[in-house]
């Protein structure tokens, strides 16, 4: 097997040669040598995962979720023009805060900052939209026409798209998938079941436009591509079937059939959502043959530091089985493991 080719120095790529975005539309590299965002003789990159790219990740998040808690008491003290100021300086810090990172040489952390500041400038249109009196109010996420809405939401795409473009950070891909998806599905759905169909046809178009982006060797961009994909149609199904026995029944065999594509495309995100898939199944079985509710136990996974506090402790029903949730979920981990071997030994 030849070796992998190492990915092209952007610094020294040959001028008018041309390339693609992991979503479609092409992007110039005598344009992005030209910009100061990747200096000469710097490498692309693609992330991986280390102690240092952890911490840039984790002090990204932090400062997301403290730069939103700021901005909520902001919008609680001043009006909608002094929310806007604030708005405009809290993106103009982030941008700044990119390009300082870039231009010192780190790629993962200028494009964490650039996917902050991406948020940034979505909050600073809607802002300015609140501010002018665009941005319209909606009961439901897609309930009637807003022009403000879908204007804000593609002008978060473009800017994403964009930042994509220059920097070739597969987060990016992130807000865009986001935004298109709202701005397809708010603009031909009023909410309801034809937003969860029209939400299942993105997510395929998704899934086959990721197989496209790994067919190029383009691994990182496409990670997010699946990742979407998967949500969206898993998400769409959900909304269909999660009542009755029948309902959960279907979400299981759809969950198994994920950890097959899984394995076909090689791609754990699959797997992870499947598994997640047979979980919320098993929680329905366990609370209907139990009969007790297990109020948070579907968030379980997210909760895995505090696993005794959060839905487990309940009180079994007068009709219920004391032990029809533990060997429920006993059952449903023998089958992981017995899944996970079958792989193994597909792989090995």
């Amino acid at each position: 097997m030849a070796p992998a080719q190492p990915e092209a120095d952007l610094g020294r790529l040959e001028p008018g040669r041309r390339g693609s975005t992991p979503l479609g539309g092409s992007w110039n590299d005598r344009h992005v040598c030209q910009t100061r965002f990747v200096e000469v003789g710097q490498a692309a990159q693609q992330p991986r995962w280390s102690n240092a790219s952890l911490l840039l990740y984790a002090g990204g998040a932090i400062v997301l979720a403290a730069a939103v808690e700021a901005l909520t008491h902001l919008s609680d003290d001043y009006g909608d023009a002094a929310f806007f100021g604030w708005s405009a300086l809290f993106f103009g810090v982030l941008l700044v805060c990119s390009l300082l990172f870039l231009r010192l040489g780190s790629w993962i952390a200028g494009g964490v900052f650039a996917f902050l500041a991406v948020l940034a400038w979505g909050l600073l249109v809607g802002a300015l939209e609140l501010w002018l009196g665009w941005l319209g109010s909606q009961k439901s996420a897609f309930g009637g026409f807003h022009a403000g809405t879908l204007l804000l939401v593609l002008l978060v795409a473009a800017a994403s798209l964009a930042a994509l473009r220059r920097l070739r950070f597969p987060l990016l891909v992130v807000p865009a998938i986001v935004g298109v998806w709202y701005f397809v599905t708010d603009l031909i759905s009023g909410g309801g079941n034809w937003s969860a169909v029209v939400t299942l046809l993105v997510g395929l178009v998704l899934f086959v436009r990721a197989q496209s982006v790994a067919a190029r060797d383009d691994r990182p961009h496409a990670f997010w591509l699946h990742v979407a994909a998967g949500v969206a149609v898993g998400g769409a199904l959900l909304w269909f079937w999660h009542e009755d026995d029948l309902d959960w029944s279907l979400v299981a065999v759809v969950a198994l059939a994920y950890i097959a594509v899984a394995a076909l495309v090689s791609r754990s995100s699959y797997a992870v959502l499947g598994a997640y898939g047979l979980y919320l199944a098993a929680t329905h079985f366990a609370t209907e043959w139990s009969h007790s509710e297990y109020s948070t136990l579907e968030y379980l996974p997210l909760l895995l530091l505090s696993p005794f506090t959060f839905g487990l402790s309940v009180d079994v029903g007068p009709h219920g089985h004391a032990y029809a949730a533990p060997l429920t979920f006993a059952f449903l981990g023998f089958l992981l493991v017995v899944v996970g071997l079958v792989l193994e030994r597909r792989t090995s």
